[in-house]
């Protein structure tokens, strides 16, 4: 079975329903995924996403980043708008389903 990356909402809830997982876009530089009520989780995805990370977050701490990282609400935003001026694509999985910024 061949899924569409690019599957829509409505799409992605009857590929749920079915039991198929949804599947991340392939395009995207980073994910954004609401993990807690305040506590959302950064995956890199890109290896130039990886290294724009690493750079930011200074050699010492960049080292201990496994792929991900988990922040509160407001370092997110603060976060994405970062890197979206950079011209990273973020996949945002939220309550309603996943959207390309």
């Amino acid at each position: 079975m061949t899924i569409d990356p690019s599957c829509s909402r409505t799409g992605e809830a009857l590929l749920a329903a079915a039991g198929c997982p949804v599947p991340h876009h392939c395009d995207c530089d980073l994910t954004l995924d609401r993990i807690a009520v305040d506590r959302w989780e950064i995956s890199l995805r890109s290896l130039r996403a990886d290294a724009w990370v690493r750079k930011e977050l200074s050699e010492p701490l960049g080292h201990c980043l496994g792929g991900s990282i988990i922040v509160d609400v407001l370092s997110a935003d603060r976060f994405i708008k970062n890197a979206r001026a950079q011209g990273f694509r973020i996949e945002f999985v939220g309550l309603g389903g996943k959207d390309l910024l």
